[in-house]
């Protein structure tokens, strides 16, 4: 139980961090990137998506806490599982908002001519 109370604190701050305060050094490789590359990525939708993956993870694992609480046995297999194909979902996802990227080009071409 007390592991799940942790992810679901870890998981909420993360998406508060980055999708409420804007800490936009907590996207992946973005810090590393040069000015030119930075320019073509589009942090607020990436650190909304994240913010959200972020606030997703963290209700399920409070759920599944307080699933523990109330005395029900929770195998963490299926939840681990969930959680790491969700991540991955969200990996893929985030490609879309790098203007850098093969697919995340025609977004950012879109942005620009609004």
């Amino acid at each position: 139980m007390i592991t799940y109370l942790f992810m679901a604190l870890v998981m909420l701050a993360i998406g508060l961090l980055v999708h409420v305060f804007k800490m936009d050094m907590l996207i992946a490789g973005y810090n590393t990137m040069p000015k030119e590359k930075k320019e073509k990525v589009d942090t607020k939708a990436i650190g909304k998506l994240l913010g959200f993956y972020g606030y997703t993870s963290s209700f399920f694992f409070l759920v599944m806490a307080i699933l523990e609480l109330l005395g029900f046995e929770v195998d963490p297999t299926p939840v681990t599982a969930i959680f790491l194909v969700g991540t991955f979902l969200v990996l893929a996802f985030a490609q879309r908002y790098d203007g850098n990227t093969k697919w995340g080009k025609d977004h950012y071409e879109q942005s620009k001519k609004k």
